[in-house]
C-alpha cells in the first residue's frame, strides 16, 4: 500500500465519525428467535441517507444486506470500502444494534437505538413489508397505485414511501408479486428531517 493510499484511508476513517467502523468488522450478537417458520429471504443493494444532526446536514451512503425470516430481520450496513459498519437485528423478543468496538445496544425496538447511535434510523419494522411492495399490516396507511396495480406512494407510520422503479418482472408476475427496484423514503414532519434512498439488486431475492 502506498503512503498516499494509506493517508486516504486514514482520512476516510477520521472524516466521518459515524463510519469509523470502516477500520473494523462487526458480528451480530443477537440470534433469530426460534419458532418462525417462514422461509429465509435475502436482499442486497445500496443506500443513501440524508439527515440533520446537532443542527448540521449530514449524509451517508454505502451498501446493505437484508435477511428476514418471518418476524426476524437482520440488516447489515456496509461502507463503500466493504467493511460492515453496523448490524441491526430485530426479533419479536427485542432488538440489538451492534457497532464496532462497542458493547451491544439492546432495546424493545431498534429505531431509537439507531437514531441515538448513528444519527439516523431506518424504519426496520415497516421495511419488512415495504420491501415487498405492500403496506405493513395493523397500521393505518394511505396508498396510491400505478396503472399496473403496484404501489406508487405509501404514507404509513410517519413515513412517506415512494416506489420509483420496479424489478424487471417475470411473465407470470402480478401486482402482488412485483418487487421494488428503487424506494425513496422520507420521515414526515418533526425537527429532524430524514430521507433514505434504497436501490435493490435484481439478483438479491433468493
Amino acid at each position: 500500500m502506498t503512503l498516499l493510499r494509506s493517508r486516504r484511508l486514514a482520512l476516510l476513517c477520521v472524516a466521518a465519525p459515524l463510519w469509523l467502523a470502516a477500520c473494523a468488522s462487526v458480528a451480530p450478537t443477537r440470534s433469530f428467535d426460534a419458532g418462525e417458520t417462514a422461509r429465509s429471504e435475502h436482499y442486497t443493494g445500496r443506500f443513501a441517507a440524508n439527515y440533520t444532526r446537532y443542527g448540521r446536514n449530514e449524509g451517508v451512503q454505502g451498501s446493505f444486506r437484508w435477511e428476514e425470516q418471518g418476524r426476524n430481520v437482520r440488516l447489515d450496513l456496509v461502507s463503500p470500502l466493504g467493511q460492515t459498519l453496523a448490524v441491526v437485528t430485530a426479533t419479536p423478543s427485542g432488538a440489538t444494534l451492534d457497532l464496532p468496538n462497542e458493547a451491544p445496544r439492546n432495546a424493545p425496538e431498534v429505531d431509537a437505538l439507531m437514531e441515538q447511535a448513528l444519527g439516523f434510523s431506518l424504519p426496520v419494522a415497516g421495511m419488512r413489508d415495504w420491501l415487498h411492495g405492500r403496506p405493513a399490516p395493523g397500521a393505518p396507511a394511505n396508498a396510491t397505485r400505478d396503472v399496473r396495480g403496484r404501489l406508487d406512494t405509501l404514507t404509513q407510520a410517519g413515513w412517506t414511501v415512494r416506489y420509483v422503479d420496479w424489478q424487471e418482472p417475470p411473465q407470470s408476475a402480478t401486482a402482488a408479486t412485483a418487487r421494488p427496484r428503487r424506494i425513496d423514503m422520507a420521515r414526515d414532519g418533526g425537527d429532524s428531517p430524514l430521507t433514505v434512498r434504497l436501490v435493490i439488486d435484481p439478483e438479491a431475492r433468493q
